[in-house]
């Protein structure tokens, strides 16, 4: 079993480097307009550079050592793995839909993502990683879960009604709608929004970057910092509040239970709702709307 790991781990330690490498030759190139030779000499020393860097934190393997590991694959993972994904279906398969060519190239590079966050995170707790403390048995963990649920919805309900009453934002989030609408033209895209996604988010938001700030300082300060990363994340700053209101929840279940499954279940079932409501339903709802509207009309006709 430890040979099958430590095959897999050199096999993704080889595809994060390539990915760093063609994220740093796009970087010379687009930002710095460098031409391409240069960019190539440029990117190989400093590409063998962060390898060694990434080895040696591996080989340290402490809880430092591999939460920062795990936010560096989550870096990579966006910027670099996606780049590299989508410039290969590009070429190689000749892809050119904007929506089947991010979401194919989203499940790839999650999909690896996914699978270093796990190798590096792996006997994670027995290398006196996670939180300090009790864990909740297996009923109280699947009776947090249930609640876990309608406490991030409620969470979410709360603050948008804050957001929008007293700062008159409108509670439509425009990264939820791009990745809709991607998930409407490319149905499989629904899994990285519903499920890869979620987990991974908890990984590195509140397991790694919570969890390290949570046992050198407390949990006001540990959620703020986290959730504020959270919701800058996103890249949607008129949500900013949901988005910390959220990782504050999701904070709250981690630290509640101590089992990051918790947080990772209502996560999945917050995103899922939106996919079934925004995604496999929506025909759906807008007929009922629809006829709904017709209706009130009607009764307003015969009233009047």
């Amino acid at each position: 079993m430890n040979k099958i790991y430590y095959s897999l781990g050199i096999l993704f330690f080889v595809i994060m480097q390539i990915a760093v490498a063609f994220t740093l030759v796009v970087v010379f190139q687009g930002v710095l307009t460098m031409n391409s030779g240069l960019s190539i000499l440029l990117a190989v020393p400093l590409t063998i550079a962060i390898a060694f860097l990434t080895s040696r934190m591996v080989s340290r393997n402490t809880v430092t050592m591999r939460y920062a590991l795990v936010v560096l694959a989550y870096i990579v993972m966006q910027t670099g793995l996606a780049l590299v994904a989508s410039t290969l279906l590009a070429s190689i398969f000749n892809v050119t839909n904007q929506a089947l060519l991010i979401g194919l190239s989203s499940i790839l590079s999650f999909t690896v993502g996914l699978v270093v966050i796990l190798l590096i995170l792996r006997r994670d707790e027995q290398l006196d990683g996670g939180l300090r403390g009790p864990k909740m048995k297996t009923g109280e963990t699947v009776a947090w879960s249930i609640i876990g649920i309608f406490l991030v919805f409620g969470t979410q309900i709360v603050a948008g009604l804050i957001q929008s009453l007293l700062f008159g934002i409108d509670q439509g989030s425009e990264n939820t709608a791009d990745l809709v609408a991607i998930a409407q033209e490319f149905l499989p895209f629904i899994i990285v929004i519903a499920v890869i996604g979620p987990i991974i988010e908890e990984l590195v938001f509140r397991k790694a970057i919570f969890g390290w700030l949570y046992r050198r300082t407390n949990f006001f300060v540990a959620g703020l910092i986290s959730s504020l990363i959270f919701a800058v994340i996103h890249f949607d700053f008129e949500h900013i509040l949901i988005y910390g209101a959220m990782g504050f929840a999701f904070a709250f279940l981690y630290v509640k239970t101590k089992r990051i499954i918790v947080p990772i279940i209502a996560h999945i079932a917050l995103n899922s709702f939106v996919v079934v409501v925004q995604v496999l339903f929506i025909d759906k709802i807008n007929e009922f709307m629809d006829t709904a509207t017709f209706i009130s009309t009607m009764i307003g006709m015969i009233l009047l």
